[in-house]
């Protein structure tokens, strides 16, 4: 796995690690786009959804995740940020050995685009209270 891949998987585990403490009303909790808590992993959820059908995931396109309870959304990130991380890496590609060339670049592309809805979401959810800071 990539230094990249590695990054957007640290990343979604800070998040998960921090939402998997809100409870009740804490995903109610208004963040700096104007959502909830809620409203902003469901976002995130969607667009790594997405990210990974683009990766070659086989999930069918257009395609949404189903909507869950507040409290399994921690469970349904994992199960999305995965499901893009695997379709990324196995990706011939994807191989430091295999350059920047064609998938390479798409691979690349995809995994940057990954790592920025991650840390934007960790600094949406950054706000008076929450207790971390991206890095």
């Amino acid at each position: 796995m990539s230094d990249s891949l590695r990054e957007v998987a640290r990343q979604t585990s800070l998040l998960v690690s921090r939402a998997r403490g809100w409870t009740g009303s804490a995903w109610d909790v208004r963040v700096t786009t104007g959502g909830t808590r809620a409203d902003r992993l469901r976002a995130l959820i969607d667009e790594l959804a997405l990210l990974g059908g683009q990766a070659g995931s086989g999930a069918p396109p257009g395609v949404r995740p189903p909507r869950v309870a507040d409290h399994a959304l921690p469970d349904q990130l994992i199960v999305l940020a995965d499901d893009f991380l695997a379709a990324i890496a196995a990706e011939p590609a994807a191989s430091p050995a295999a350059g920047r060339t064609g998938a390479g670049r798409h691979a690349a592309g995809l995994t940057a685009r990954a790592h920025a809805a991650v840390t934007a979401a960790r600094a949406d959810l950054d706000g008076p209270g929450f207790g971390f800071r991206p890095h």
